[in-house]
Order: structure tokens, then C-alpha cells, then sequence
């Protein structure tokens, strides 16, 4: 069944708080304190600040390096105190936990699970009460999922499903007269600059030119296939598109940053 959820004891967490102050060590408390056996896994918190697509991006393309059962607990949450709902969605054997502000909406189309709009009402009989304004991630995320990592609550249990939620804030790659057009999305460590275009959507260019900032970069297969210094292309470990510059930072070669307008075309 791809709804079917077995919680294995794992939880990944994924937020734009970086590492300054104690905000990810107490979620992890939280966490602990409710199921001591969790295993827990960082994926980022270094996802932009109050832009919870960067967060979906790499959540969707990192989910499936975890063992089924796995909660994944991603808040990036610049609405934390409103009344924005919070959605569970629970697809190929993972569940996936995040405000509805457009975080989770290319996970739902990815693992074509089921989605529920959590029912806060029913939070204070998990013990999950007196929640704070600003840190929610505490408060109220952390120990719904370590109660689901538990296989304390089931999913359909928590809230109505619902069609309803916010969709991705990021527009897919678009095929305009031949001319594929998509965007960058995050830059990595290294200044790498990472797309939302997918391997997938390469296949229909037989020599395929990458076009970015007023350069024409070609289509390698590694880092290694240029000399330092020079531009390249290439499908990154996470199948998507990236501009790279060999041992140096595209990102500063370029002056591109997220956002910046990325175009495949057909060379000769």
C-alpha cells in the first residue's frame, strides 16, 4: 500500500535555524525526552531564512536515502504564531511533517501520499500544550513527531485529509519552443549553483547547452573533465542540473545567487 506508514524510529529534521542558540538542540530534547531510543538525523538547518521552498527542494530529493518509517520534521515557519495549519503527509512508507506554507507541496507530488490538516484540538490529549508564539518547532513539532515516530498516534488520526494546502512556491521548468527555462535554487558549501531542473527533463536534448548570466556552459559528466577555473554543467548526485566552476565558486564567477534564470538549449 503507498499510504502505509510503520514508524522505524527515525526522525529527520530539516529548519532554517542554523547553528547559533539552542534552538535544534531543543527540539532534539523534546524529541528524546518523549522517545529516548529515536535515532535522529540533521539533514539541513542551513535551508534560507523564512523561504520554506529551499527546504521542500532538498527534502523531496533527500527522503528516499532514509529507511520507510522514517518522520521527517522540516520547519521553516515565518508565519510560527498564526493560525497557518500544519500538515502531515504520508507517502511511499514516510511521513513528512511541516507548516502548510508551501513546503511540503512537491513532496505531496513526489511520494503521491495522503495529506492531513492536523486538528490542533486534539494535540493536548498527546500531552502537546502551552505552545509559544515564536518557537513552534519546540513546542509543537518536535514532540507530534517523536509521538508518530513512537507509533503513539496514527496519521489518520490526527486530522481530517485534505486537498487543500499551499502549493510549491517554486514554478517548475517550463519548455517554451524548444527552450527548457528553470531556476537556481540554493547555492551548496562549495558555491556550486543547484536548479530545480531534474536529469529527467535533459533527455530530449541531444547536445545540450546550458545558458546562465550571459554564458554558454556545456554538459559534462564531472568536476574533473575541466580544468580549474573553467565553467561547466553538469546532472549533480541529486539529479538535477548545476553550475559549477572547477575547483572555484560559481556563484561569486557568476553573481548569481536564487532566483537567477537558468536555459537549456540545443547545440549544433
Amino acid at each position: 500500500m503507498p499510504n502505509a506508514f510503520t514508524p522505524a524510529g527515525v526522525i529527520t529534521i530539516t529548519t532554517d535555524f542554523g547553528h547559533r542558540g539552542p534552538f535544534v538542540g531543543t527540539m532534539k530534547g523534546v524529541i528524546l525526552c518523549r522517545l529516548p531510543g529515536a535515532q535522529i538525523v540533521d539533514l539541513t538547518h542551513e535551508a534560507h531564512v523564512h523561504w520554506p521552498a529551499e527546504a521542500g527542494f532538498w527534502l523531496e530529493r533527500s527522503y528516499q536515502y532514509f529507511p520507510a518509517g522514517t518522520v521527517h520534521l522540516a520547519v521553516v515557519d515565518p508565519g510560527v504564531g498564526t493560525d497557518r495549519d500544519v500538515l502531515l503527509v504520508v507517502g511511499d512508507g514516510h511521513a513528512f511533517l511541516a507548516p502548510d506554507n508551501g513546503l511540503l507541496g512537491d513532496v505531496v507530488a513526489r511520494v503521491r501520499g495522503a495529506v492531513y490538516r492536523v486538528d490542533t484540538s486534539r494535540l493536548k490529549s498527546l500531552g502537546i500544550e502551552h505552545l509559544s508564539a515564536t518557537f513552534h518547532g519546540r513546542d509543537l513539532f518536535a514532540p507530534l513527531a517523536a509521538e508518530l515516530a513512537a507509533n503513539r498516534v496514527a496519521p489518520a488520526s490526527l486530522g481530517a485529509p485534505t486537498r487543500d494546502y499551499v502549493p510549491s512556491l517554486i514554478e517548475p521548468p517550463e519548455l517554451r519552443g524548444g527552450e527548457l527555462h528553470g531556476v537556481v535554487i540554493t547555492t551548496d558549501h562549495f558555491g556550486n549553483l543547484i536548479t530545480n531542473i531534474d536529469a529527467s527533463r535533459l533527455t530530449r536534448f541531444r547536445r545540450p547547452e546550458v545558458r546562465i548570466a550571459g554564458h554558454r556552459i556545456a554538459l559534462r559528466r564531472t568536476y574533473g573533465d575541466v580544468v580549474p577555473g573553467e565553467l561547466l554543467a553538469l546532472v549533480n548526485s541529486f539529479d538535477v542540473l548545476e553550475i559549477a566552476v572547477a575547483e572555484q565558486n560559481a556563484a561569486e564567477m557568476l553573481g548569481v545567487g536564487r532566483g537567477g534564470p537558468v536555459l537549456v538549449v540545443e547545440t549544433g
